[in-house]
């Protein structure tokens, strides 16, 4: 009983929760059947009688559990009988693994679930979240009843330690978190070309050499870009018995550790200790400092499998998990090409081409994870040359691959960049701290719908589930491993446990509004941009003037602001579109109850004759990510950490015509043009300004051919500005001729460039 009442109560004091406000149960994941009867409470005090069946599966470590969560409410806890109990567990065999029940009465708070203990587990963490974050002795639970189960089995997130190395407590925090939003699986990338990070005895130079670094980089880079390093060593791995640690840790808690061994490709750490199991080619093998996708595979030798199993061996006999994770994506077949022995082998085995050696590696590995009792899992390109037999696939470009193996009736999980790679920003590039690109915002996780409409609903039972990544390669610290993760990891635990149809993005963020009490009094380092305001800008055609909106995605919040001025004391309050009829900077933060409570956020319009009006491209724009057909004089900027803000053009020469607002004088024209070689963008060599009175004759004005400093290690937004005399004008065109070629020593060398714009600026 002691055990049951220990697991209840440490989920009170995990999770976030306030129930404060009666007649709210603010849980995440959402509860799929919930009932909450207002004005009614449940008072704890200072000591919960608690009452628990002894044939509960993990009966101890949910009591642990319990005690130490209500330990941080300062609420003791105390075993007794069924009568008398404050909280009551209760066998019920009839509920599905994972299902339980929670009824909260003035009296007491009951919970059931089956034997298996994970239902139990569930319902002490919903139990925890109505325990309000602040409250001590004297607590006051919401009265509730819930019927609750979740909607997908494997409900994931995946931390990448092999890019960076995070320690064992990082780790075991991290269980904490998500045990406390009921995700049940953690998918631990344990090795890359960066970094082998677990103990292997029978080979112990995978961590003597490839655990071990001498320097990591800064900043983003590709293959050909100029670099630049920390000049850190940076070393680190598990022992086997960090690894026993940590299962058992997680199995506590009802979460399995899904271990990643990388083959064949992502594989230069491994073959920095062992290079015999390369393809040769005179080629020094060294731990990577840096990121990108390397020509390093194992060569699919005897020898190769041979030590691929016997580390497979040690790895299924420290984690219990059902699958192992190969990897599989990402395996470059220049190596193949050019190696006699694998030449040889694809024609000994009939094979088309390296494509089908890459599949015959995998179906060979996966019949002897098979042999030990176990399957595999791989990134969706095992896929490629035909799918191993028993294989589980994570859908990670896109859905098609998902789609694809669920068409063949296998098991998926679904994980596409777009919606599960919190690695990428989530708050506005301009100001956040590095990530590896692209832009994944909170509502946008929450968006994500795991079940793709293509598929009937036969196929659509293959989908076991969706899971969040977080790569590494610039999570550096337990502190932005935590930044990253939260709070998109509670969104993604609502897409993984709550039925579609029981979503709602609003009730999720006044939700969140109550967790984050939580998430603060644990000292998570979560992004605060849920607190934070955000600009939009545009142009008003009703009342001929450029409007800035505000916004927070925290309910019943006020937001503050002031033009040009980041002195907090000036700040006014946020009632209606604010006007501008020129370049300025807004500052704003949001308050609640008169506190601020995330930081001072600013944005920059650029309004000027340009802003709002109508222009064609010729060719049309091969791309644009935000306000499309306006992007070019949409008021706003871009800025070189992302392409969100940018227009994009593939042809070398573009003509733009701009419709001005009305006939004006005019004498400077400025755009940006973005630099960013790994994506094949160079600036523009030559912008040439038109203008005209009716829209047919012009006449030029000004020719310049902008000089750049390709010197920077980092991509660069290159202002360019275009000084005339005085003119009026009523339309005005530019010709802007591309970069050319991709310069030598970059990326795609000598094959055409792409341009990108921003904003177009008439004074």
């Amino acid at each position: 009983m002691r055990k049951i009442l220990l697991l209840i109560f440490t989920a009170l004091s995990l999770l976030p929760c306030n129930a404060q406000e009666q007649g709210s149960a603010d849980i995440i994941p959402m509860p799929n059947k919930l009932e909450v009867t207002a004005g009614r409470v449940l008072r704890l005090g200072s000591e919960v009688k608690i009452s628990i069946p002894k044939d509960l599966n993990k009966r101890k470590a949910i009591v642990g559990y319990l005690e130490g969560r209500l330990s941080d409410n300062n609420i003791r806890t105390k075993s007794t009988t069924a009568k008398k109990a404050q909280l009551l567990l209760v066998v019920d065999n009839t509920l599905q693994d994972e299902a339980y029940e929670l009824m909260v009465t003035p009296k007491r708070a009951v919970i059931k679930s089956n034997s298996q203990g994970a239902g139990f587990f569930y319902g002490v963490q919903s139990f925890m979240q109505l325990v309000p974050a602040d409250a001590d002795a004297d607590a006051a639970v919401q009265c509730v009843e819930i019927k609750d189960a979740p909607r997908f089995q494997y409900r994931g997130a995946m931390i990448d330690v092999a890019r960076n190395f995070q320690s064992k407590q990082t780790v075991l925090r991290f269980i904490d978190l998500m045990a406390a939003f009921k995700m049940n699986r953690l998918h631990i990338h344990l090795t890359d070309d960066q970094g082998w990070r677990i103990e292997i005895k029978r080979y112990p130079r995978l961590t003597e050499v490839g655990s071990k670094r001498s320097q990591t980089m800064i900043g983003h880079s590709d293959y050909y870009y100029p670099r630049r390093f920390d000049g850190k060593p940076q070393e680190g791995f598990y022992t086997q018995q960090d690894i026993k640690e940590i299962v058992a840790y997680a199995a506590d808690r009802f979460i399995t550790i899904i271990p990643e061994i990388e083959m064949p490709g992502h594989s230069s750490a491994a073959l920095a200790a062992y290079p015999q199991y390369s393809c040769g080619l005179g080629k020094q093998y060294v731990v990577r400092d840096y990121m990108d996708i390397f020509d390093e595979v194992y060569c699919p030798q005897e020898q190769t499998f041979e030590f691929l199993q016997n580390v497979l061996t040690e790895v299924m006999d420290l984690f219990p998990s059902e699958y192992i994770h190969i990897g599989g994506d990402e395996c470059p077949k220049k190596a193949w090409k050019v190696c006699p022995r694998c030449q040889a082998l694809i024609k000994k085995l009939n094979l088309k081409d390296e494509h089908e050696l890459q599949s015959w590696f995998i179906h060979r590995i996966e019949r002897f994870v098979n042999s030990k009792g176990k399957n595999i899992i791989g990134w969706d390109e095992i896929l490629e040359g035909g799918l191993a037999p028993n294989a589980t696939v994570m859908s990670w470009r896109g859905e098609v691959g998902g789609i694809e193996a669920a068409k063949m009736k296998h098991k998926v999980i679904m994980t596409p960049g777009d919606y599960c790679y919190i690695d990428h920003y989530q708050e506005d590039p301009e100001h956040a701290p590095l990530a590896i690109g692209s832009y994944l915002p909170l509502d946008s996780v929450y968006a994500y719908n795991p079940l793709p409409e293509s598929l009937t609903p036969e196929e659509q039972k293959y989908i076991i589930g969706t899971q969040a990544n977080l790569w590494g390669e610039y999570v550096q610290t337990a502190g932005y491993l935590e930044y990253m993760a939260y709070p998109r990891l509670m969104a993604m635990a609502e897409v993984q446990w709550t039925d579609a149809e029981k979503k709602d993005v609003n009730n999720f963020h006044k939700r969140l509004k109550t967790q984050f009490a939580w998430l603060d009094k644990k000292g998570v380092h979560a992004c605060r941009n849920f607190y934070e305001a955000e600009f939009g800008g545009e142009w008003n055609n009703a009342q001929n003037v450029y409007e800035v909106k505000l916004k927070t995605l925290c309910p019943d919040a006020e937001i503050r602001y002031a033009l040009d001025c980041a002195d907090e004391s000036r700040f006014k309050t946020y009632s209606a579109p604010i006007a501008l009829n020129k370049e300025t900077e807004l500052w704003a933060a949001v308050y609640v109850d008169g506190k601020r409570m995330g930081g001072i956020t600013h944005k920059r319009f650029a309004v000027n004759k340009a802003t709002g009006c109508e222009y064609t491209c010729s060719p049309k724009a091969a791309w644009e990510n935000m306000h499309e057909g306006y992007a070019l004089t949409d008021g706003v900027r871009g800025f070189s950490k992302d392409t969100r803000y940018w227009t994009g053009f593939n042809k070398d020469t573009l003509r733009i015509d701009i419709s001005l607002h009305e006939a004006t004088t005019i004498s400077r024209v400025k755009l940006g043009t973005l630099w960013r070689t790994w994506n094949s963008m160079w600036p523009a060599r030559e912008v040439r300004v038109m203008v005209s009175d009716d829209g047919n004759e012009y006449r030029t004005v000004a020719c310049k051919k902008p000089e750049y400093d390709f010197s920077l290690t980092e991509a660069t937004r290159f202002p360019v500005e275009v000084k005339f005399e005085e003119s009026g004008a009523r339309f005005v065109r530019l010709v802007v001729l591309g970069g050319g070629k991709c310069h030598e020593g970059h990326y795609n060398a000598g094959e055409p460039s792409e341009l990108a714009l921003d904003e177009i600026e008439i004074y």
